[in-house]
This record gives C-alpha cells, sequence and structure tokens, in this order.
C-alpha cells in the first residue's frame, strides 16, 4: 500500500510572534483582553494568533505569544515572545498614522554588538521587517480604538523574550556578536516547513559581518568540528572570515558570491563531500541517499582492483569506506571525490570565483586540499 506523505504545517517567525504581542498589549491599554488577535503580514496577509497574556498593569500594557513554527525544527520554537507597551503624551497630539513607536530589546533579545549587521551596532536585534510589523501592528490597533488619549505623541515598545539567552546558545548569534539572546527575525512573517529559514538568514548575516569587518576570503564548514580545523589549518584568517553554512552549500555559495567574496573554500568531512560530490546541494542526511554505487563507479574509473571495489561495495557507511581507502593507501579515489565534488561547486557557482575544498579525516588531520587546478595537500 502506497505510503501517504503527510503536508508539513507552517507556523509563524520570531518577528510575527513580537508583532502579535505588540498589538495585544496595546489593545489592552484600552481596555481590551483579546485571546486572539490579526496581524499584517509583509505581503499583504493576515495572520490570526492566539495570545497567551494579555493584561494592564500600573498604566502599561503586557501581552505574550508561545511561537508556532509548525513543522520547522526551529529551537524557538515554543519559546514566549512579549511585548510591554506604554503612551507618551504630550500637549500636542500626533497622526495616529505616522505616530513614533520606540522600539526596545528586554530581557532574552540580543544586543548587537558588531558592524555589518541589518540593525546597528548597540541596537536590540530586532530585524528591519519586524520592526516595521511592530510599529504596523501598533500603530493599526491605535488608529482602529474607539477612544485614545487626546494627547498621544509616541507608542514606547519592549520586546522580551524570557527564556532567549539560554536559546540563544544554540544558535550561532554569539559568533555574530549578538549578545544575551535571540533575534526577532523574518522577511515574510511565516515559518516554512523545514525551510530553516533563520539559519539561512544567519549564515547571510555572517557574511555580512565578514565582509563589514574586511575580510577577503571566506571559509564555509558544514559543522563546528569542521570550522574548528579549519581555523587550525588556516591561523592567517580572522575569525569573522570562517562561516558554519551547515547543510546549505549551494545557497551558501551564492551568499559568499553576492557579498563580493571570490576566494571561498569548503571544509568539510567525506560524508558531506561525497554527497556534495554527487550532485546534492543541501546536505542533510535524509536529503539524499547516499549510494554506495557513486562512490565504486569512480572506483572503476580509477581501475581498482576488484576486491578493493568489492569491499567499498559491501560498506554500508562512508566512514567505512574512507578508513577502507586509507587502510589500503587508495588516495587515487580519495582525489577523485573531492575533485568530483569542486566540479560540482563550479557548478553551482556558474563557474565563478575561486573555489577550494578542505577535507578532514574523521579523527581530525587533514586529508586534500586544493582548487580545481588539482593541487592537493595532505595524504599520499
Amino acid at each position: 500500500m502506497a505510503r501517504v506523505k503527510k503536508k508539513l504545517r507552517s507556523g509563524y517567525t520570531t518577528g510575527t510572534c513580537a508583532a502579535a504581542a505588540a498589538k495585544g498589549a496595546a489593545m489592552a491599554l484600552f481596555g481590551q483582553r483579546p485571546g486572539v488577535v490579526s496581524v499584517s503580514l509583509p505581503f499583504g496577509k493576515q495572520a490570526d494568533i492566539v495570545l497567551q497574556e494579555c493584561r494592564k498593569q500600573r498604566g502599561r500594557g503586557y501581552a505574550t505569544v508561545v511561537k508556532d513554527a509548525g513543522d520547522d525544527p526551529d529551537v524557538t520554537n515554543g519559546a514566549v515572545i512579549g511585548a510591554e507597551l506604554s503612551f507618551i503624551t504630550a500637549k500636542r497630539n500626533v497622526s495616529r498614522s505616522s505616530l513614533p513607536v520606540m522600539l526596545h530589546g528586554g530581557k532574552g533579545v540580543g544586543l548587537v554588538t558588531r558592524p555589518g549587521l541589518p540593525v546597528k551596532k548597540g541596537g536590540p536585534a530586532i530585524n528591519p521587517v519586524p520592526r516595521r510589523m511592530i510599529r504596523r501592528a501598533v500603530r493599526e490597533t491605535i488608529a482602529e480604538a474607539g477612544e485614545s488619549p487626546r494627547s498621544l505623541a509616541a507608542a514606547d515598545v519592549t520586546i522580551f523574550v524570557p527564556d532567549g539567552e539560554a536559546l540563544a546558545k544554540k544558535t550561532l548569534n554569539p559568533r555574530l556578536g549578538i549578545l544575551g539572546g535571540i533575534s526577532i527575525l523574518g522577511t515574510t512573517g511565516i515559518v516554512k516547513p523545514f525551510s530553516h529559514q533563520a539559519y539561512k538568514e544567519t549564515v547571510a548575516l555572517a557574511l555580512n559581518i565578514a565582509r563589514a569587518s574586511g575580510c577577503t576570503e571566506v571559509v564555509l564548514a558544514t559543522g563546528g568540528q569542521s570550522e574548528r580545523l579549519a581555523m587550525a589549518r588556516f591561523p592567517h584568517l580572522r575569525g569573522e572570515s570562517f562561516i558554519q553554512m551547515g547543510d546549505y552549500v549551494s545557497f551558501a555559495l551564492a551568499q559568499a558570491l553576492e557579498h563580493g567574496f571570490r576566494r571561498i573554500t569548503i571544509a568539510a568531512f567525506m560524508g558531506k563531500l561525497t554527497k556534495i560530490a554527487a550532485g546534492s546541494a543541501y546536505t542533510h542526511a535524509g536529503s539524499f541517499p547516499l549510494e554506495v554505487s557513486f562512490v565504486a563507479a569512480l572506483g572503476e574509473r580509477q581501475r581498482l582492483s576488484a576486491a578493493l571495489l568489492r569491499n567499498i561495495e559491501r560498506s554500508v557507511t562512508v566512514r567505512g569506506i574512507l578508513e577502507l581507502l586509507l587502510r589500503k593507501k587508495s588516495y587515487s579515489l580519495i582525489d577523485a571525490i573531492c575533485m568530483k565534488a569542486m566540479e560540482k561547486l563550479y557548478g553551482m557557482t556558474g563557474g565563478r570565483g575561486a573555489i577550494s575544498v578542505l577535507l578532514f579525516s574523521f579523527d581530525g588531520k587533514m586529508l586534500w586540499y586544493g582548487g580545481k587546478e588539482g593541487r592537493r595537500e595532505g595524504i599520499g
């Protein structure tokens, strides 16, 4: 019987949640306590967001939202995102449609400490689109209110995330110089399942920082360990030059070129590199089934012995294949995988840039380093 594929559920960004909390807090100041608020998304749609809490206390409005990221594996899924809001009055009233809305970052919202991000150094890590969404939500609430202070001059909003500091440790924020909490992100307001939108935005921000820091080349690593090993291999490069791209090979390459980098090194272990060589632009374990036949076919072209090819075909992991090749000193197949990966990487960039591959063994030794000219350092 055919298996029915489950339709994945979309969710909402931290920016949408912050805008909903701000709207709830504004409504609380007008004596309302809604359970659900409607928020305008950047591309004309509306989103109905459930409020966890909505109240007025000591002249300030408070509201919180529990983030629902849908079926996207987001570290902020389930996080509480809140807003505290107050009105500033003056003798002269200000038009509700252009009312100044001042934004602050409270507990759990990161502080930007480096240049190169969309938010200026010293400001709260609330990105431009969420800022616009929050301001629009507050202004809409005031415009829709039946009564409002006649001397209303501005609104003062503080966004907070109670567990933001702990959650930030699971993100790349500390590497980006965003300290003390998470970022309020989102360009569409919606999180598409398994899009890993936040991670992609983090890669792009890291490239912004590298460019602003004066870096002229970047090392895109598939993970933390490959990044640390690459840092040891290239001690002359600034720390900002090293960026964890995760599984987003094609995306990271395109972003690096867009940011003006022409010298790009891909640092990886054999598992990820073999996926790239086999033609995968996204190297998550479940995204591209590793066919041992691909490696075996490359081995045939290298005229490996029949016995060695049989052992390769019997292997169930890339680690097993690599250990076999190293034990047999069959370096030509490792060369072939690296060169094939190089070919695919240049295919992803349309032949642009100067790309190198840096391959490590599972015990941390450098096995291969070179560009398309075939220069190799390491084994052999």
